[in-house]
């Protein structure tokens, strides 16, 4: 890895996260604020701009700091550094950002997909360090993966590798949002996960950690429906495991939080999904970087580091 001083930037749909990050991957300063993504890109990219001023102002005497690293949701182009039309940064579309930060700080800008940044943080300072191959996938509003594969991060043809949220685990399942039927997503993203407690007990909830909080409690229902939610993840690793020869997933993101709750059902499905041989080498693993993963990922996409 590059030795030097860097700076990450989490763009989020509700929020921005910066950081100092030093060669050994601390992050020595913080600064952070609310995206508001509907003042339009400009006005966001110049909010950012002064951010990072100020945490270049906090970096140690001599220090010269010449790259910043983006991760954000997608679609996105990591090589051009356009946002296309994130559905979650309402109006922008194909918007120069990694060409409007660098003109605004005068540095080297890099964008990447926030799934798949937050994937090299893991594989590398993370739950997947020391594993060959690792896929991280992300389980709360809706579910995607980034994979990782001798160290390399898999893109696809057309750099849209990682959509396990719509494997198909049921043929005649629910309708998922994509137009298909029982996806992953289904049954264990967060609004499936609120659907289906909501369904059976008439009782409306914000969020899938209140199904969970209520599972903890002992809600059978509850309980039941991140049963269904596991299993259903547990297909999909256990497809990804037979088709990529992957060993260790790491899961990311708000409804992973519910832990053992979801972890556990999804363990015992591997083995029903795939060849024994297959899945005794599977890991399921919680995320160790968690929040700060996506900033510690730019940070390492900066540094242009995916080896």
């Amino acid at each position: 890895m590059n030795d030097d001083w860097v700076i990450g930037i989490d763009l989020g749909a509700s929020k921005i996260s910066c950081a100092l990050v030093s060669p050994q991957n601390d992050l020595v300063a913080r600064a952070g604020m609310e995206t508001r993504a509907g003042d339009g890109p400009a006005v966001v990219t110049q909010r950012i701009g002064e951010a990072v001023r100020g945490l270049l102002a906090q970096a140690p005497p001599g220090v010269n700091i010449e790259r910043v690293g983006v991760c954000s949701p997608g679609p996105l182009d990591h090589e051009s550094g356009i946002l296309y039309d994130p559905p979650n940064l309402t109006g922008w579309r194909n918007v120069p950002f990694a060409a409007m930060l660098s003109e605004q700080l005068g540095l080297s800008v890099q964008l990447e997909h926030d799934a798949k940044a937050t994937a090299l943080a893991e594989y590398h300072l993370g739950a997947g360090r020391g594993a060959r191959s690792m896929a991280l996938i992300i389980v709360g509003t809706g579910i995607g993966a980034a994979i990782v594969l001798d160290g390399k991060l898999y893109r696809g043809q057309r750099n849209s590798a990682g959509e396990v949220g719509h494997v198909t685990v049921d043929l005649n399942g629910p309708i998922c949002t994509c137009g298909s039927n029982g996806c992953v997503e289904s049954y264990a993203g967060g609004p499936a996960i609120m659907r289906a407690y909501t369904y059976a007990t008439r009782i409306p909830v914000d969020s899938a950690a209140e199904v969970a909080e209520a599972a903890l409690r002992g809600d059978a229902i509850a309980q039941r429906v991140f049963q269904e939610a596991g299993r259903a993840l547990g297909a999909a690793i256990a497809t990804v495991a037979m088709l990529m020869d992957v060993d260790t997933f790491v899961l990311f993101g708000g409804v992973a939080k519910a832990g053992d709750l979801l972890f556990a059902p999804a363990r015992a499905a591997v083995p029903k999904y795939s060849y024994k041989s297959v899945s005794k080498r599977v890991q399921i693993k919680a995320c160790q970087l968690c929040d700060d993963a996506g900033v510690v990922g730019a940070a390492l996409v900066a540094r242009q580091i995916e080896t």
